[in-house]
């Protein structure tokens, strides 16, 4: 027996986003830990809009 596979397209928008947004933000010497950290408040953000969407 096969298993399904459920893909939430609003995790993939939240993944994309974010993976952007923290190469784009990442500027430095610590890129890593400013990368995880601005990947982190943009999901954070985008799930408070969900809530309002």
């Amino acid at each position: 027996m096969l298993g399904s596979v459920t893909i939430s397209l609003w995790q993939l928008l939240v993944g994309a986003v974010c993976g952007v947004l923290a190469v784009l933000g990442a500027r430095g010497s610590s890129r890593l830990v400013v990368g995880a950290v601005i990947g982190a408040a943009v999901a954070v953000l985008m799930d408070i809009a969900r809530g309002y969407l």
